[in-house]
């Protein structure tokens, strides 16, 4: 885990050590340290704070990403405007998640990430939801936002197209959309899609 302040490392610490399947390997404050921990430590995940004081927390983690492809990065961070997340999120993070996160959902939040669920900021409202799209629900969406309709979708998937549509109806509701022209802004809007 790798965040400034001892304190924030500490309650990390204690939230996921004490959850089931979770055992807290490292706890640095820098990037260097992190990179440093890796040499030596094993792990199958980071949750990181990008934007450090030492301005090496993204350095550290596009590092994790191009040197321990198998470890899945979770950012946990105080700022969660668009073009950040974007960043991280093109690093290969699977979750960007704000501090302002109950801490007790964290542990949900890190296995679905593993199971290879993106999970980015909801909106950029002070209560700092989150939304969860399988890999399928992001592939479809992505898609959908670059003009495809549903039967080229399904053509390029090698799915039915009622399971696009499928597909479609679960990434509007955990967006919070009604259609795949407002779904596909909302999801450029907060850095789940290009």
């Amino acid at each position: 885990m790798l965040d400034e302040y001892p304190l924030s490392r500490a309650a990390l610490a204690d939230s996921l050590d004490g959850a089931r399947g979770f055992t807290v390997r490292c706890s640095v404050a820098t990037g260097a340290d992190l990179r440093e921990a890796l040499q030596s430590s094993t792990c199958e995940v980071v949750v990181a704070e990008p934007w450090l004081r030492t301005n090496d927390g993204l350095e550290a983690l596009a590092h994790v990403a191009d040197q321990h492809a198998d470890i899945t990065i979770v950012a946990f961070s105080r700022v969660w405007d668009r073009d950040r997340v974007e960043q991280v999120m093109a690093l290969g993070a699977r979750a960007y998640v704000p501090k302002t996160t109950d801490v007790a959902a964290l542990p949900g939040i890190i296995r679905r990430a593993m199971d290879g669920l993106v999970t980015v900021p909801h909106d950029q409202g002070e209560d700092g939801r989150a939304v969860d799209l399988t890999p399928r629900e992001f592939d479809v969406l992505r898609r959908a936002a670059d003009g495809h309709d549903n039967a080229r979708i399904a053509a390029d998937l090698g799915i039915a197209e009622r399971t696009v549509k499928f597909h479609l109806q679960n990434a509007y509701r955990k967006l919070g959309a009604h259609n795949r022209t407002e779904a596909a802004a909302i999801a450029r809007r907060q850095g789940i899609l290009s």
